[in-house]
């Protein structure tokens, strides 16, 4: 992609810096409406943090631009922040950023047609509502509120999701009329977010002409049996998400908090007992199995993003939203399920929604801020997908390279990021190669907070179309690092680009190769089969050190099961082992400082020929199996809701085996 020279505040990030240098060509409705907004997570600057009201400071500063803070109730120093795109363009505002803020990441921009939020800290109306002392959340896509595994009663049905806010920007209030012949409207903008809209069970106090979801399922009953008509219920509401048997957030929802839990889908997995066996299909007497649910959908065009990178204000704003119906007073703990994350980042812990993430947790520790808050987030499906390179210096002024492989014919931006401590990474250079013998491209390096430098390499989309306006050739690159120290540690990761599930955008993945391993050494490790992997010794190309971008942090006073932001690998009932595709550790930086693995690893797989999880689809008695660790957080947060946490089992006895597997494996809840 051709990219403008220019001078950016130190502050923005390098996807927000990509943005502005390639005129905001990847963000084509920029081009069809001016009045589009800018969306950030922002890290106030410390300094300016301690200010009376930093938000109002750096409104008043930018008094030409329009600037929007999200609602939020903590202390932390992370925010959502809209603007309009001139802010980002005016070379007189660069001090300003500078002095306000550490970090400004751009997510997804804001379509037009939202509304002013009127409210600078959430709504407290929403609060007093959750029924027990336990409020669950998540993030995700697809919630089935009318299925018979969140409802807390049958006649007349009422759900336990206490509230969905979608996020989509395109989203419509549906309209429908009542028994008694009024006009209903179901859905409405928050007033404190200002995008998206919010579904309630019940609107309390009432606010006709608004219509919750527990009178709304009241208005799509079969007309014989009485029970919910699932498909006119999600139709009519045009919750399009939900127009397949198969949903991402309806399975994790189902495994997370439903009626009936994994371990009883399964055979027995205590010792001395065969998980083949029958199930026994017992419904869950353990605290999620009856909790109230608050759930937020993810944006559509955030869906079919699969990398990553661009949701983090969306997670932030969402995260505040489920934090605003607990009651300090009545509310105890909210545990928040997030199956997502990117391949890339710095992975040691200090990406910026991975801060916010600990920033959030921290403030909300249950005794000096109430609720008690903990976030789950899966270990990531990376192992075996060929996106991370891990070299170490042999030599001073050494050097290595390696194969970035794109296909054809794909319709999106790929990225990859190369990353190196800064002490590290004096007289370092990144050079990218394309195909064919094409001119090479000098990378430039990005300081990345206070430690960190980063080169991000783009390739534009490889397929042939009106559509794209620069394609590039697909095939081998060749990425070139030369100037590698004694000791110094170089890594690299691929975005993620192959589709999320349920959506249909024809992007493939691209990986890493190392050729001169491919050449040497690959016929002979594909003969060394342990442990169910094959010996991959000597390869450039790595699955250790694949954790989730915002899964790499760690608490080093706290045991695996205190943990702030837990992270869940993924294990096999049939041996105990890995589950093949499941990402390990360690993150990067200092032996002793860092992440070593995963907190435990959740039953992700049955055996190698029955792979994942079985649990609820979009309608009441489908089921379907998914594949990955994003079954697994939400069986560790289940885990840890209570009543009772089991004591690990094949704890491992090394170092690689707890890069894997944490502090071991714990039996499905």
């Amino acid at each position: 992609m051709r990219k403008r020279a220019l001078s950016f505040p130190k502050c923005f990030d390098p996807y927000l810096r990509y943005a502005i240098s390639t005129d905001f060509a990847d963000f084509d409705f920029f081009h069809k409406d001016t009045a589009v907004k800018l969306f950030f997570l922002v890290e106030f600057d410390p300094a300016a943090a301690k200010q009376g009201d930093p938000e109002k400071g750096f409104a008043d500063a930018m008094k030409h631009h329009q600037v929007e803070f999200g609602p939020a109730d903590d202390r932390t120093r992370y925010r959502s922040l809209r603007t309009d795109r001139s802010a980002v363009l005016d070379p007189d505002a660069v001090t300003i950023w500078d002095h306000y803020f550490s970090r400004v990441e751009l997510s997804l921009p804001l379509k037009p047609k939202l509304r002013a939020a009127k409210d600078k800290k959430l709504r407290k109306e929403r609060s007093g509502q959750v029924q027990g002392s336990l409020l669950i959340g998540q993030l995700d896509d697809g919630c089935p509120f009318a299925a018979a595994q969140f409802l807390r009663n049958l006649n007349p049905p009422s759900t336990r999701v206490l509230a969905i806010w979608d996020q989509d920007q395109n989203r419509l209030a549906a309209g429908i009329i009542d028994a008694s012949g009024n006009q209903r409207v179901f859905g409405d903008i928050p007033p404190d977010t200002g995008y998206g809209l919010e579904y309630r069970r019940a609107f309390v106090p009432s606010a006709p002409p608004l219509i919750g979801l527990d009178e709304w399922m009241q208005l799509h009953l079969t007309r014989t049996a009485g029970s919910v008509d699932e498909d006119s219920c999600y139709l009519d509401a045009d919750f399009e998400r939900l127009a397949q048997r198969e949903a991402h957030g309806a399975h994790v929802m189902d495994v997370l908090a439903g009626r009936i839990p994994t371990s009883s889908r399964i055979g027995p997995t205590q010792p001395n007992q065969d998980h083949r066996d029958p199930p026994t299909w017992q419904v869950g007497v353990d605290h999620a199995s009856s909790a109230d649910i608050v759930f937020v959908q993810f944006a559509e065009n955030c869906i079919e993003d699969s990398t990553g990178v661009w949701l983090k204000a969306y997670v932030l704003d969402g995260i505040n939203y489920i934090l605003s119906f607990a009651d300090p007073a009545k509310t105890e703990r909210v545990i928040i399920n997030l199956s997502y994350g990117p391949t890339t980042g710095p992975h040691d812990g200090t990406a910026a929604l991975e801060a916010a993430l600990w920033a959030l947790v921290t403030y909300y520790d249950g005794v000096t801020n109430k609720p008690k808050l903990e976030i789950f987030v899966p270990a990531g499906n990376s192992y075996l997908t060929e996106g991370h390179v891990s070299y170490t210096g042999d030599k001073p002024g050494d050097q290595i390279e390696w194969t970035w492989r794109l296909l054809p014919d794909n319709p999106v931006l790929c990225f990859a990021e190369v990353w190196m401590d800064s002490a590290q990474a004096g007289g370092v250079t990144v050079t990218l190669i394309p195909p064919g013998g094409g001119a090479a491209q000098s990378i430039p390096a990005q300081a990345i907070g206070n430690g960190n430098t980063m080169w991000q390499l783009d390739v534009n989309a490889t397929i042939v179309s009106p559509l794209v306006a620069n394609p590039e050739p697909h095939g081998d690159y060749t990425i070139k690092v030369t100037g590698i120290g004694l000791g110094a540690q170089v890594d690299a990761y691929v975005a993620r680009t192959d589709p999320n599930m349920g959506v249909v955008t024809g992007a493939k993945p691209s990986y890493f190769v190392d050729p001169n391993w491919e050449q040497t050494r690959s016929a002979a490790a594909s003969c060394s089969y342990v442990n169910g992997e094959f010996d991959t010794t000597g390869s450039l190309v790595s699955g250790l050190g694949t954790l989730n971008g915002i899964a790499t942090a760690i608490d080093l006073n706290a045991s695996p099961r205190r943990e702030r932001v837990h992270v869940a690998g993924g294990d096999m009932l049939a041996n105990g082992r890995k589950a093949p595709y499941a990402s390990a550790g360690p993150a990067r930086g200092q032996a002793g400082l860092r992440r070593v693995g995963p907190d435990f690893a959740m039953f992700c797989d049955e055996s190698y020929a029955l792979q994942g999880v079985r649990a609820g689809g979009s309608r009441s008695g489908a089921v379907f199996r998914l594949i990955g660790t994003s079954t697994a957080a939400p069986q560790l947060a289940r885990r840890i809701a209570g009543p009772a946490f089991p004591a690990a089992t094949d704890v491992p006895t090394n170092a690689v085996e707890t890069e894997k597997r944490g502090a071991g494996n714990i039996a499905p809840p």
